[in-house]
C-alpha cells in the first residue's frame, strides 16, 4: 500500500455551466419577445388598400396637363368605380374627357370636366 503515494487529491475544477445556461435561457427568451412583437405588429398593422391609394393618385392629377390627365383619369378611374352611383358618373366623365384624348394638342381641361371629376372624387369617398 506504501507504493500508492503518487495519487493527488481531487482538484476542483470552475463550473460555469448554469450560468451559460442562465445567459442563454434569457437570450432565448429575449429573442422570442421580440419575435412575438414583430408578428404582433405586422397582422395588426393597419394596411392601406389598392383602392385608397388610387384614389390619392386621382386626387394628385395635374387638371392643367388636359391629355395626360384625361389618360389618368381612364386609367385609376376603372379601377376605383364600385358602385352604381360613381359608374354613371364616371361614365359621363369618360365621355367628357374623351375630347382630351387622340390628338396632338388639346386645349385646357373646361369648367364642366373639371366639376365632374371633382364629383366623381366625391362619390369615390361616399
Amino acid at each position: 500500500m506504501d507504493k500508492l503515494k503518487d495519487i493527488k487529491p481531487l482538484v476542483e475544477i470552475p463550473d460555469f455551466s448554469f450560468y451559460a445556461y442562465l445567459i442563454t435561457i434569457s437570450i432565448i427568451s429575449v429573442a422570442m419577445v421580440i419575435l412575438i412583437y414583430k408578428i404582433f405588429k405586422i397582422f395588426t398593422s393597419k394596411k392601406v388598400s389598392k383602392r385608397e391609394i388610387l384614389i390619392e393618385k386621382l386626387k394628385k392629377i395635374d387638371l392643367k396637363d388636359s391629355k395626360k390627365a384625361a389618360y389618368l383619369i381612364t386609367k385609376y378611374g376603372r379601377e376605383v368605380v364600385n358602385d352604381d352611383r360613381s359608374y354613371k358618373i364616371f361614365e359621363e366623365l369618360l365621355k367628357r374627357v374623351q375630347k382630351y384624348k387622340y390628338k396632338k394638342r388639346v386645349s385646357a381641361m373646361d369648367e364642366e370636366t373639371k366639376r365632374y371629376f371633382k364629383l366623381f372624387i366625391k362619390t369615390l369617398h361616399e
